[in-house]
Protein backbone atom coordinates (compact mmCIF):
# COMPACT_ATOMS: atom_id res chain seq x y z
CA UNK A 1 0.00 0.00 0.00
CA UNK A 2 1.33 3.23 -0.88
CA UNK A 3 1.81 6.40 1.56
CA UNK A 4 -1.05 8.28 -0.41
CA UNK A 5 -3.05 5.49 -0.19
CA UNK A 6 -2.54 5.33 3.59
CA UNK A 7 -3.33 8.89 3.70
CA UNK A 8 -6.56 8.30 1.27
CA UNK A 9 -7.91 6.02 4.39
CA UNK A 10 -6.82 8.34 7.29
CA UNK A 11 -8.57 11.40 5.68
CA UNK A 12 -11.65 9.72 3.98
CA UNK A 13 -12.02 6.81 6.42
CA UNK A 14 -13.37 9.62 9.48
CA UNK A 15 -17.14 9.69 10.13
CA UNK A 16 -17.09 13.52 9.94
CA UNK A 17 -15.34 13.65 6.54
CA UNK A 18 -17.37 10.24 4.89
CA UNK A 19 -20.82 12.30 6.27
CA UNK A 20 -19.91 15.49 4.96
CA UNK A 21 -19.38 14.29 1.64
CA UNK A 22 -22.01 12.51 1.26
CA UNK A 23 -24.21 15.46 3.02
CA UNK A 24 -22.84 18.42 0.53
CA UNK A 25 -23.18 16.28 -2.55
CA UNK A 26 -25.56 13.37 -2.23
CA UNK A 27 -28.08 13.22 0.28
CA UNK A 28 -30.97 15.47 0.96
CA UNK A 29 -31.62 13.92 4.18
CA UNK A 30 -28.28 14.31 6.58
CA UNK A 31 -26.49 11.60 8.05
CA UNK A 32 -25.45 12.06 11.58
CA UNK A 33 -21.43 10.81 11.42
CA UNK A 34 -22.52 8.90 15.33
CA UNK A 35 -24.43 6.49 13.48
CA UNK A 36 -22.37 5.73 11.04
CA UNK A 37 -20.74 2.19 11.33
CA UNK A 38 -18.48 0.87 8.95
CA UNK A 39 -19.01 -2.21 7.31
CA UNK A 40 -16.49 -5.20 6.18
CA UNK A 41 -16.07 -5.50 2.36
CA UNK A 42 -14.06 -8.69 2.72
CA UNK A 43 -17.12 -10.67 2.69
CA UNK A 44 -18.36 -9.18 -0.14
CA UNK A 45 -15.06 -10.06 -2.12
CA UNK A 46 -15.78 -13.75 -0.72
CA UNK A 47 -19.38 -13.71 -2.13
CA UNK A 48 -17.89 -12.57 -5.91
CA UNK A 49 -15.30 -14.74 -6.12
CA UNK A 50 -17.28 -17.75 -4.94
CA UNK A 51 -20.09 -16.74 -7.55
CA UNK A 52 -16.88 -17.93 -9.99
CA UNK A 53 -15.22 -14.65 -11.08
CA UNK A 54 -11.63 -15.78 -12.23
CA UNK A 55 -10.28 -12.68 -9.98
CA UNK A 56 -8.85 -13.94 -6.71
CA UNK A 57 -9.42 -12.24 -3.09
CA UNK A 58 -5.76 -10.47 -3.65
CA UNK A 59 -7.25 -8.81 -6.49
CA UNK A 60 -10.43 -7.77 -5.38
CA UNK A 61 -8.34 -5.92 -2.58
CA UNK A 62 -6.20 -4.25 -4.83
CA UNK A 63 -9.10 -3.00 -7.22
CA UNK A 64 -11.42 -1.55 -4.35
CA UNK A 65 -8.20 -0.60 -1.80
CA UNK A 66 -9.74 2.90 -1.05
CA UNK A 67 -13.43 1.63 -1.05
CA UNK A 68 -14.93 2.76 2.83
CA UNK A 69 -18.29 1.42 3.65
CA UNK A 70 -20.60 2.56 5.68
CA UNK A 71 -24.33 1.64 6.98
CA UNK A 72 -27.11 3.66 8.85
CA UNK A 73 -30.50 2.17 10.24
CA UNK A 74 -31.74 3.25 6.61
CA UNK A 75 -29.21 3.07 3.89
CA UNK A 76 -25.66 1.85 2.61
CA UNK A 77 -23.07 5.06 1.80
CA UNK A 78 -19.80 3.49 -0.45
CA UNK A 79 -17.28 5.91 -1.01
CA UNK A 80 -15.08 4.64 -3.91
CA UNK A 81 -12.08 7.06 -3.77
CA UNK A 82 -10.01 7.07 -7.35
CA UNK A 83 -7.16 8.75 -8.14
CA UNK A 84 -6.98 7.17 -11.79
CA UNK A 85 -10.00 6.86 -14.19
CA UNK A 86 -11.00 4.08 -16.64
CA UNK A 87 -13.90 3.18 -18.64
CA UNK A 88 -14.37 0.03 -17.00
CA UNK A 89 -15.40 2.26 -13.29
CA UNK A 90 -19.08 1.67 -14.25
CA UNK A 91 -18.54 -2.12 -14.27
CA UNK A 92 -16.31 -2.14 -11.27
CA UNK A 93 -19.34 -0.03 -9.42
CA UNK A 94 -21.71 -2.32 -10.79
CA UNK A 95 -19.67 -5.48 -9.78
CA UNK A 96 -19.43 -4.25 -6.07
CA UNK A 97 -22.91 -3.28 -5.75
CA UNK A 98 -24.04 -6.79 -7.15
CA UNK A 99 -21.77 -7.96 -4.50
CA UNK A 100 -23.01 -6.10 -1.63
CA UNK A 101 -26.79 -7.38 -2.44
CA UNK A 102 -26.14 -10.98 -2.67
CA UNK A 103 -24.01 -10.69 0.78
CA UNK A 104 -26.76 -8.49 2.21
CA UNK A 105 -29.34 -11.14 1.30
CA UNK A 106 -27.47 -14.51 2.04
CA UNK A 107 -25.31 -13.51 4.91
CA UNK A 108 -26.00 -10.24 6.59
CA UNK A 109 -30.30 -10.50 6.25
CA UNK A 110 -30.59 -6.73 6.70
CA UNK A 111 -34.12 -5.68 5.76
CA UNK A 112 -35.67 -2.64 6.15
CA UNK A 113 -39.51 -3.42 6.25
CA UNK A 114 -39.06 -6.07 4.13
CA UNK A 115 -36.76 -4.38 1.69
CA UNK A 116 -33.23 -4.46 0.92
CA UNK A 117 -31.53 -1.49 2.02
CA UNK A 118 -30.49 1.23 -0.84
CA UNK A 119 -27.13 1.63 -1.29
CA UNK A 120 -25.49 5.29 -2.43
CA UNK A 121 -22.22 4.85 -3.88
CA UNK A 122 -20.41 7.79 -4.84
CA UNK A 123 -17.03 7.81 -6.88
CA UNK A 124 -14.56 10.56 -5.82
CA UNK A 125 -12.00 11.19 -8.63
CA UNK A 126 -8.77 13.26 -7.24
CA UNK A 127 -7.36 14.67 -9.83
CA UNK A 128 -7.29 18.23 -11.23
CA UNK A 129 -8.18 16.95 -14.76
CA UNK A 130 -11.83 16.19 -15.83
CA UNK A 131 -12.71 12.53 -15.81
CA UNK A 132 -12.79 11.24 -19.34
CA UNK A 133 -16.34 9.82 -18.94
CA UNK A 134 -19.59 11.27 -19.48
CA UNK A 135 -20.15 14.17 -17.19
CA UNK A 136 -24.08 13.68 -17.23
CA UNK A 137 -22.88 10.72 -14.97
CA UNK A 138 -25.22 11.89 -11.83
CA UNK A 139 -28.15 12.35 -14.71
CA UNK A 140 -28.23 9.38 -16.60
CA UNK A 141 -29.25 6.76 -13.75
CA UNK A 142 -30.18 4.28 -16.99
CA UNK A 143 -26.62 4.05 -17.50
CA UNK A 144 -24.60 4.81 -14.18
CA UNK A 145 -25.82 4.03 -10.92
CA UNK A 146 -23.28 6.07 -9.00
CA UNK A 147 -22.63 9.53 -8.21
CA UNK A 148 -18.97 10.77 -9.40
CA UNK A 149 -17.78 13.78 -7.27
CA UNK A 150 -14.48 15.80 -9.36
CA UNK A 151 -13.56 18.53 -7.10
CA UNK A 152 -11.87 20.37 -10.81
CA UNK A 153 -15.85 20.90 -11.40
CA UNK A 154 -16.66 22.25 -7.89
CA UNK A 155 -16.96 26.12 -7.27
CA UNK A 156 -15.02 27.98 -5.19
CA UNK A 157 -18.15 29.13 -3.27
CA UNK A 158 -19.04 25.11 -2.77
CA UNK A 159 -15.76 24.61 -1.34
CA UNK A 160 -15.61 27.78 0.90
CA UNK A 161 -19.20 26.17 2.36
CA UNK A 162 -17.21 23.06 3.47
CA UNK A 163 -15.03 22.19 6.29
CA UNK A 164 -11.75 23.27 6.64
CA UNK A 165 -10.45 20.09 5.84
CA UNK A 166 -12.51 18.91 3.32
CA UNK A 167 -13.01 21.84 1.73
CA UNK A 168 -8.80 22.41 1.67
CA UNK A 169 -8.24 18.93 0.06
CA UNK A 170 -10.94 19.40 -2.36
CA UNK A 171 -9.19 23.00 -3.24
CA UNK A 172 -5.59 21.85 -3.19
CA UNK A 173 -6.76 18.67 -5.34
CA UNK A 174 -8.80 21.13 -7.88
CA UNK A 175 -5.70 23.61 -7.89
CA UNK A 176 -2.95 20.79 -8.07
CA UNK A 177 -1.77 21.82 -11.49
CA UNK A 178 -0.96 25.53 -10.76
CA UNK A 179 2.39 25.49 -8.96
CA UNK A 180 1.48 29.54 -8.09
CA UNK A 181 -1.78 28.67 -6.49
CA UNK A 182 -0.73 25.46 -4.78
CA UNK A 183 1.97 27.41 -3.06
CA UNK A 184 -0.59 30.27 -2.34
CA UNK A 185 -3.02 27.97 -0.44
CA UNK A 186 0.62 26.00 1.48
CA UNK A 187 1.06 29.47 3.16
CA UNK A 188 -2.54 30.34 3.54
CA UNK A 189 -4.38 30.40 7.38
CA UNK A 190 -6.63 27.83 6.21
CA UNK A 191 -4.15 25.40 5.44
CA UNK A 192 -2.39 25.95 8.88
CA UNK A 193 -5.89 25.43 10.71
CA UNK A 194 -6.31 21.92 9.03
CA UNK A 195 -5.96 19.04 10.64
CA UNK A 196 -3.05 16.30 10.69
CA UNK A 197 -4.73 13.95 8.90
CA UNK A 198 -5.54 16.27 5.75
CA UNK A 199 -2.19 17.87 5.55
CA UNK A 200 -0.89 14.48 5.46
CA UNK A 201 -3.04 13.87 2.35
CA UNK A 202 -1.97 17.04 1.07
CA UNK A 203 1.66 16.12 1.18
CA UNK A 204 1.23 12.79 -0.08
CA UNK A 205 -0.94 13.10 -2.83
CA UNK A 206 1.25 16.58 -4.19
CA UNK A 207 4.22 13.54 -3.47
CA UNK A 208 2.23 11.22 -6.22
CA UNK A 209 1.83 13.37 -8.27
CA UNK A 210 6.03 14.35 -8.80
CA UNK A 211 6.69 11.14 -9.29
CA UNK A 212 4.25 10.17 -12.11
Amino acid sequence: MSSLDDAIKDFFGQNEVFAELFNRFVLSENLNPTELTPVDVMPIFNKLRDYGSKLTLEKFQSMYRNLFLMKTEKLYCALLVETEMSNALPIKVCLFENGLYATEIETWNCLNDGELLPCYTVVLYLSSEHCHLRETANESPHDYSFYMIEPVNISDGMIAGLSEDLGGVLKFVKISNDFEKKQEFLTSEMYARMGDSAKRFIKCFSGSMTTQ
